[in-house]
């Protein structure tokens, strides 16, 4: 059950320390101020870089992997290499490298970030959104909700609805 959005990954992943890409069901908005596509990879001056409503797919994985790169970097005896997985009990970086590479960690958008004074909300009008389209959820906290009950809706018709929720309350169009 999907209810958390970049927000709860951020969190959980700077909480736990795991590396994970990013969620793939988060929909590709554009907001409503235009950043120009060079700012993707390159953040002013030191700066933690920061997804965009309108990023692509491929853009928000060149800013995950630049961060897997610089945990590679930092712990080159890592506990996995390559595609083998690292026992569950076991981390594959170290928390020096976690550290180091704090900062290259991307933030979420600004408009769905809980250090935008709008975002509380914004979370609130897009968990009515998502109930008036049919879908029966519950806000947990602002940037979380949960499903309320069995679902009727089928999956790939929710997720419509809440790229189409989060495009409305949140901003852009679609191009």
């Amino acid at each position: 059950m999907r209810s958390k959005l970049v927000i709860g990954a951020v969190l959980l992943l700077s909480a736990c320390g795991q590396a994970a890409p990013p969620p793939s069901n988060v929909a590709s908005l554009q907001s409503s101020e235009a950043v120009a596509p060079s700012s993707v990879t390159k953040p002013p001056d030191g700066d933690q870089p920061r997804l965009r409503m309108d990023m692509t797919a491929e853009e928000k994985q060149r800013l995950y992997d630049a961060h897997t790169a610089c945990l590679a970097e930092k712990d080159p005896n890592a506990t996995t290499h390559g595609n083998v997985p690292a026992p569950a009990s076991r981390r594959q970086y170290s928390d020096e490298a976690w550290k180091a590479c704090a900062k290259t960690w991307p933030l979420p958008p600004w408009e769905m970030d809980s250090a935008n004074p709008a975002f509380a909300d914004n979370w609130h009008k897009n968990v009515q959104c998502l109930n008036s389209r049919g879908m029966k959820v519950i806000e947990t906290e602002p940037g979380s909700w949960t499903y309320d009950g069995e679902q009727t809706l089928p999956e790939e018709q929710r997720r419509k609805i809440e790229e189409d929720c989060e495009q409305e309350v949140f901003g852009g169009g679609r191009k």
